[in-house]
């Protein structure tokens, strides 16, 4: 069982990561041209955080959850669970403060034709979304090295 769980783990975290650097990659040079591309992307990036980056993530976080309290040789003290479950935390508290109310924006912003403000926030999304991304690595990084562990 612990097999399976760790494949979904995996699996889960490389979608989580993938989608970030898709978006990372699209949203900057699609946010502000003003075709009507910007705005179907701009709409598929708001819901690609209900429908796709929620539930990854809740798979990352649940499989991971489930890894440890199947493991004789990890802790919850374990330094890499730890920042594991703060990499989850974080990524949603910016998904939630930072992502749904940008793409709202966006959205506003190319709806009305003010391009140079859905250029501003297409860059502060992306701000967000390298932070994101650089937690997401760094989760990586301590989970393959099992940083802390018991």
């Amino acid at each position: 069982m612990n097999e399976v769980l760790l494949i979904l783990h995996i699996l889960a975290a490389a979608a989580w990561l993938g989608g970030g650097l898709l978006s990372g990659f699209a949203a900057p040079r699609m946010a502000g041209n003003g075709s009507a591309a910007s705005l179907g992307w701009a709409r598929v990036s708001a819901e690609a955080g209900r429908k796709y980056f929620n539930p990854v993530g809740i798979v990352t976080v649940l499989t991971g959850i489930g890894l440890v309290l199947g493991s004789d040789r990890h802790e919850w003290s374990d330094t890499f669970v730890s920042i594991g479950l703060g990499v989850a935390i974080a990524t949603a508290l910016i998904g939630a403060l930072a992502h749904r109310p940008g793409s709202a924006r966006i959205i506003a912003a190319l709806e009305s034709g003010d391009y140079e403000e859905a250029a501003a926030e297409g860059k502060k999304a992306a701000i967000w979304g390298a932070v994101t991304v650089a937690l997401l690595i760094v989760a990586v990084v301590v989970m393959v090295l099992e940083t802390g562990s018991s």
